[in-house]
């Protein structure tokens, strides 16, 4: 993303960062509700004193109880005052390997340090990713298919020399169909 503000929304002070998390991250919000941030305050970068969570708004049927989507956001004193983390969290799983978190708070670098954190180490690969996908399936031309790999697979997979491309297919075990698909990608 490269204009992160949500101005054209009427929202001048807010920045928004889309996070697909990698399969590291992914494994810590499966087992924890976490993400991975630097120490810092999620709205000054002060050093963090305070670490707040993020709950869903109640639904209607639920007046009194709140889901946590996300536990520790960093704040310094000033900002932690609330018992609420400064920090807008959408969660949208869009399969088992594939996880984006949208992420709407006041600092911008805060905001692409966490992607980065979170970003970190392997993708999933196309065929976890998504399974109903054959490699030259029209799901990559479009949807939630062509996206991921627009934005998330391909800028992965361009970061990685032609021997961990090798490493990363041996790692997950690339189907032969796979496999020469992806050797054949640039």
């Amino acid at each position: 993303m490269s204009d992160m503000s949500l101005a054209f929304m009427g929202y001048p002070m807010l920045r928004q960062a889309e996070v697909f998390l990698s399969v590291p991250a992914l494994e810590r919000w499966r087992m924890e509700h976490t993400l991975a941030f630097s120490q810092e305050c999620c709205v000054c970068l002060r050093a963090a004193q305070r670490f707040l969570p993020v709950h869903a708004a109640p639904g209607w049927m639920s007046l009194f109880r709140r889901k946590q989507l996300l536990a520790g956001v960093p704040h310094c004193e000033e900002h932690g005052r609330q018992d609420e983390a400064r920090l807008l969290v959408q969660v949208n799983p869009w399969s088992e390997w594939v996880c984006q978190i949208a992420l709407i708070g006041m600092n911008e670098a805060f905001l692409l340090k966490t992607r980065e954190l979170n970003q970190a180490g392997d993708m999933a690969p196309p065929w976890k990713a998504f399974p109903g996908y054959e490699p030259m399936s029209s799901g990559w031309r479009q949807g939630n298919g062509e996206y991921w790999f627009a934005h998330v697979w391909s800028p992965f997979w361009q970061r990685l020399s032609p021997e961990e491309r090798q490493q990363y297919n041996q790692r997950w075990a690339a189907p032969p169909d796979w496999h020469s698909r992806l050797m054949d990608l640039p």
